[in-house]
């Protein structure tokens, strides 16, 4: 699963970094959609096959605290950058707010304490796609919290939780099978580029409620139902042309949290160096991809994990010494 991690960071990158021509160019318009029917449910997928053993580990406490204590870092020095810096329109600065890509550690918390309910249930992936569906209804902004994506995106992550890796590795032994899984993937681009197939691409942020996706009647739950057998069926493609084999992508695959961390911050920096006005007169698609798969490399690279360790691994440990020290003084 370490090179498929690899590849679907690679893939988060590339959206969010051809997210803002998407209005005005038709093929990354087509990329971002494809990207965004997979690469969010697939790197949830993943993450919660890496969460096997969590209900039963001793310590899960302190995995908690050390994502609790990732967002909190990571939410305040995007805030900050943000503030005097980027300047985003309409961003809110707060912790019940999160900043962008940092849902993602948000949820993840929420996803590993849900985790403890549902392994209880007879059939908990089926009340996870149930509670989903239904999370759309809500009469607030699915925003806040990342309640909208935490629970829309949840039956992935129980999916990757009891996924035994066995079928998978079998199935993409076969030319065949990886062909039609290539074909599928492609065709679903070609659908996108021609217009063939429109699909809105607030469906696949699940972050939106069916009120602010104009979906007011109330059989909308059958559309997200329509979308998560769509996610479905091109993850599966997408994991089928993955492999296991070992390679220097392997090693990459372990600090995919690095490049996820950072890349919000570097590709602010790209704009406000006009990459974007660069891009434009340079066949700009090709380059923005180039640019993204570039920052991926780097932002993987061995001495940017040791540099920033302390910032994106915090040690829930030592923090809790320091409380304790002050409060003792106190």
């Amino acid at each position: 699963m370490l090179n498929t991690r690899f590849v679907l960071i690679v893939t988060v990158v590339l959206g969010n970094l051809l997210m803002p021509v998407i209005p005005h160019d038709s093929g990354a318009n087509a990329v971002v959609l494809t990207i965004f029917t997979f690469h969010m449910p697939v790197f949830v997928f993943v993450t919660g096959y890496f969460s096997k053993g969590f209900t039963e580990d001793p310590h899960y406490l302190q995995v908690l605290m050390r994502i609790f204590l990732q967002y909190v870092v990571f939410q305040t020095i995007y805030s900050t950058l943000d503030f005097f810096c980027f300047h985003t329109e309409g961003n809110i600065y707060s912790f019940w707010a999160p900043y962008w890509m940092l849902w993602f550690l948000l949820s993840h918390l929420f996803w590993k304490l849900l985790l403890l309910g549902f392994v209880k249930l007879k059939h908990p992936i089926v009340a996870a796609i149930l509670l989903g569906a239904l999370i759309g209804y809500l009469p607030f902004d699915g925003f806040w919290l990342s309640a909208g994506r935490t629970f829309i995106f949840f039956p992935f992550f129980l999916a990757g939780y009891y996924y035994n890796g066995a079928g998978l590795r079998k199935a993409a032994r076969h030319v065949l099978v990886k062909l039609m899984a290539a074909a599928v993937l492609a065709l679903l681009l070609a659908l996108f580029y021609n217009g063939i197939f429109r699909l809105q691409l607030g469906w696949l942020l699940g972050s939106r409620t069916y009120t602010e996706l104009n979906m007011l009647e109330w059989y909308a739950v059958l559309f997200r139902l329509a979308v998560y057998a769509l996610a479905a069926v091109v993850s599966l493609a997408f994991l089928l042309l993955q492999t296991d084999k070992k390679s220097i992508v392997t090693e990459w695959g372990e600090r995919t949290v690095y490049v996820f961390l950072m890349h919000g911050a570097a590709l602010k920096l790209l704009t406000a160096a006009g990459v974007y006005r660069g891009a434009a007169h340079f066949g700009h698609l090709w380059l923005l991809l180039g640019t993204g798969l570039i920052l991926t490399l780097l932002l993987s690279h061995r001495r940017v994990a040791e540099w920033t360790r302390p910032f994106i691994h915090p040690d829930p440990e030592l923090l809790l010494g320091k409380m304790k020290k002050l409060l003792s003084h106190h």
